[in-house]
């Protein structure tokens, strides 16, 4: 499955299957980061924690997985059933007052992937500088809001 808007390769290629000294074609949105924005309802069928393992499908530079979220906990059998026992997951409890710094701060190491479970409205400047943000490092950014 080609997945551009998440930014990953075309069909058919991998960065595993390169030879020493031989350059393969790779999209260019697959050396950028990207924002993606999902709406789930509170008593909806798919819950922020589902979109972990297609997250961990763009992880092909073997990134941290983040997970910015207001009291939602993760336990080790959990991330077993969603088939990401060996990936490294991180949740980060987050709050109205710090969520854009704590995202800038991720983003700035440029180390991770990430889930984010923005709380209140979403200014366009804030979509504005994550969006950037995760361009310049690489990150892939899912930024979740819930609706009644």
């Amino acid at each position: 499955m080609r997945q551009l808007l998440l930014g990953m390769e075309e069909a058919g290629l991998s960065l595993s299957s390169q030879q020493p000294g031989r350059m393969t074609r790779v999209s260019a949105s697959a050396l950028r980061g990207s924002l993606t924005e999902v709406i789930v309802s509170e008593g909806g069928a798919i819950q922020p924690m589902h979109l972990l393992p297609m997250l961990a499908q763009c992880n092909a530079h073997k990134r941290w997985l983040m997970w910015l979220s207001p009291h939602r906990p993760m336990n080790k059998s959990w991330l077993e059933s969603m088939g990401l026992q060996h990936s490294p997951v991180i949740h980060l409890d987050l709050c109205n007052d710090t969520q854009l710094a704590l995202c800038s701060k991720v983003l700035a190491a440029g180390n991770s992937h990430m889930i984010v479970e923005w709380q209140g409205e979403l200014s366009n400047h804030e979509r504005q500088i994550i969006r950037q943000q995760a361009d310049q490092s690489g990150s892939h950014v899912v930024l979740i809001q819930r609706r009644p």
